[in-house]
């Protein structure tokens, strides 16, 4: 069972995979045009809605900050790797794939997630293990991006990248330490971006496999960038060069 919440998430999933809803929960009193829209979507495919108390909602999606509505659906289905790849191909375009290098904050992935959709990116690669799934919060932070990106989970980072690497994929780590700055290495070919843990950044054996790492050049006084935020800035520098090009 998966439990989804707020408005746009709810809507997102409506328009694009209304067979996982299962049921659907509005707050007694919560009215609006964006839960009419809800309503009118659920009722073109047939979907039962019911009007409960807030507190229920609470209980169900384990926050206060839900916007009134909820829903429950089926298992979010992961994709393979190949699923990733096949997309690449289908599309014509120079590969452009996201690595989470144990991401554990919901929020973060959440945001990553809806970052990677908003840049065009193939598909996004998380670990089994030491890194957060996507839970209710990940979808609610992900503004319904999560319901059109493939998102791959596998049990070894680096084995995964040694695929891509066998398929003409260049990754990239990006780090503080990288010796190049992504403002100076050629965007122009097909390219897998890892973005390591919130502190500790990309695990050694995952770094080892990177063809290079690269820096996000900074003039304050901190010397990091949060990880969703490093995500943004190297995702959005790559759709920036391909299109001068």
């Amino acid at each position: 069972m998966r439990i989804i919440y707020g408005i746009n998430p709810l809507t997102e999933a409506l328009k694009s995979h209304p067979e996982y809803f299962k049921d659907i929960l509005i707050a007694h009193g919560r009215t609006g045009h964006e839960v009419e829209k809800i309503i009118k979507l659920a009722g073109q495919h047939s979907i039962k809605y019911r009007i409960v108390q807030k507190g229920d909602i609470e209980s169900l999606a384990g926050t206060l900050h839900h916007q009134g509505v909820a829903a429950i659906l089926s298992e979010l289905k992961y994709a393979d790797v190949e699923d990733i790849l096949e997309r690449w191909r289908l599309s014509e375009e120079k590969a452009i794939i996201l690595i989470l290098d144990c991401i554990q904050d919901p929020q973060n992935l959440g945001s990553l997630i809806r970052t990677a959709n908003a840049a065009a990116v193939h598909g996004v690669i998380i670990p089994k293990d030491r890194a957060t799934e996507v839970t209710p919060t990940v979808v609610k932070a992900s503004a319904g991006a999560i319901e059109h990106i493939l998102i791959s989970r596998v049990t070894n980072i680096a084995d995964t990248i040694t695929k891509l690497k066998n398929t003409g994929i260049w990754v990239i780590g990006i780090e503080a330490d990288g010796k190049e700055d992504i403002y100076s290495f050629d965007m122009d070919t097909d390219l897998a971006i890892v973005i390591g843990s919130e502190g500790k950044g990309i695990r050694r054996l995952v770094k080892e496999k990177c063809d290079v790492c690269l820096s996000i050049p900074m003039k304050g006084n901190i010397s990091s960038l949060n990880a969703s935020v490093a995500g943004g800035v190297a995702l959005f520098e790559v759709l920036r060069r391909r299109r001068k090009r």
